[in-house]
C-alpha cells in the first residue's frame, strides 16, 4: 500500500528522475506500476511497447488511456490486448485505427466475440474478417457475413471466362460425403470430425466446434461447400443435432441450406481456413485424400490413402 500510494504521488511530477520513473513502472505489483504507464509522458517508449505486447492487461488499460500514443503501441495493443482495452481504444475519439490494425483485430476471434457489434459499427471489420470469424460473430453480423461472401462469389464467377463457375462431383468427393453421411448415421462425432477436417482442409478445434449445435449454421455452410443434396445434409443436421435442437431451428437450417449458393459457402470456408494458416498449410486444401484414424477411434468406415504423397496442387472443388 505504501508503495502503491508513492507510485500515485511521484508519477505525474514532471520532476521525477527517469531511473525512479522506470523502478516505479517495473514493480511486481501492477497496481504500483499503474500510474507510471497512466500518467507519466516521459516513459519510454520501448518499455511501454513491451508492456503492451507482454501484458498484464491491468497495465494494458493505464497505456490504452494515455493521453497519446504511438501507432506502433496501438498496433500492439491491437494484436495482443483483452476486449476491455480494446473496447477503451474503439470509445477514444482522437484514436482512428488504420487498415492493418483493424485487420489484426478481424482475425482474433476473441475480440470479434466479444466487440463484433461495436467494430461493425465503425467499420472497424473487414468483410474478410466478418467471413473469415463467422463462427464467433455476434448473430446480427453473421448476415453481412454471408452477404459479403455471396458477393465475392459473384465477382470470381464474372471473372471466369464463359460465366459460371462449372462444380463437378468428383470419385473422391462422393466417397467423403458417404464417409461423412456414414458417420453421421452411426452419431460418431469424433469421426465425422476427422473427415470433415480433411475434406475442407480445416483445424480440428475448428471442425470440434462445426459440431456444437450452437453452430449449426457453420456446419450447414460446411456441407453446402462439400456438395451434399439437401436431403442427405438434411438427414445429417438431423442425426447430429437433432435431440439438442428445436424443430423450427432445425427448420431454419434446412431453408439456410437452401438459400445458400455454392459459391458463397465455398467462400466462407476458405476464409475460415485462412484464420490458421500455420495449420492449415500442414494439409492439402480442398484434396480428399484420407488417412486412416487412429487406434483410439472406433471407425465405422476406414479409409486407405491413394498414395504416399498427397496431390497439392489439385484442388476439390464441391
Amino acid at each position: 500500500m505504501d508503495r502503491r500510494r508513492i507510485a500515485s504521488l511521484l508519477a505525474p511530477h514532471p520532476e521525477v528522475p527517469d531511473d525512479l520513473l522506470e523502478t516505479l513502472a517495473r514493480d511486481e505489483d501492477d497496481l504500483t506500476a499503474y500510474p507510471a504507464f497512466r500518467y507519466s509522458p516521459r516513459l519510454s517508449v520501448d518499455l511501454l511497447l513491451r508492456t503492451a505486447v507482454a501484458g498484464p492487461d491491468t497495465l494494458r488499460k493505464a497505456i490504452a488511456n494515455r493521453p497519446s500514443l504511438r501507432e506502433s503501441i496501438i498496433s500492439a495493443l491491437c494484436e495482443h490486448a483483452g476486449a476491455d482495452v480494446i473496447r477503451i481504444l474503439l470509445d477514444r475519439d482522437d484514436i482512428i485505427l488504420s487498415a492493418t490494425q483493424q485487420s489484426k483485430l478481424s482475425c482474433r476471434s476473441d475480440i470479434v466475440a466479444t466487440l463484433g457489434l461495436v467494430l461493425a459499427g465503425q467499420n472497424a471489420l473487414n468483410p474478410d474478417g466478418q467471413m473469415g470469424q463467422y463462427l464467433h460473430l455476434p448473430a446480427p453480423l453473421k448476415a453481412k457475413a454471408i452477404a459479403a461472401a455471396e458477393m465475392t462469389s459473384l465477382v470470381k464467377q464474372a471473372q471466369v471466362p464463359g460465366g459460371a463457375v462449372e462444380r463437378t462431383s468428383s470419385a473422391a468427393g462422393r466417397k467423403l460425403q458417404e464417409g461423412l453421411l456414414r458417420e453421421a448415421l452411426a452419431q460418431n462425432r469424433s469421426g465425422f470430425a476427422e473427415l470433415l477436417g480433411q475434406g475442407l482442409s480445416l483445424p480440428e478445434a475448428t471442425c470440434d466446434l462445426l459440431l456444437q449445435a450452437s453452430q449449426g449454421d457453420g456446419l450447414t455452410i460446411a456441407l453446402k461447400a462439400l456438395g451434399f443434396q439437401p436431403g442427405t445434409a438434411t438427414t445429417i443436421l438431423i442425426r447430429l443435432f437433432g435431440e439438442q435442437m428445436s424443430l423450427a431451428d432445425l427448420r431454419n437450417l434446412m431453408r439456410m441450406y437452401r438459400t445458400l449458393s455454392a459459391g458463397a459457402a465455398e467462400v466462407l470456408v476458405g476464409q475460415w481456413m485462412l484464420q490458421d494458416q500455420e495449420t492449415a498449410t500442414s494439409r492439402p486444401r480442398h484434396t480428399p485424400q484420407y488417412q486412416e484414424r487412429s487406434a483410439r477411434q472406433e471407425p465405422s468406415v476406414r479409409w486407405q490413402e491413394k498414395s504416399q504423397e498427397p496431390d497439392t496442387g489439385t484442388a476439390r472443388r464441391a
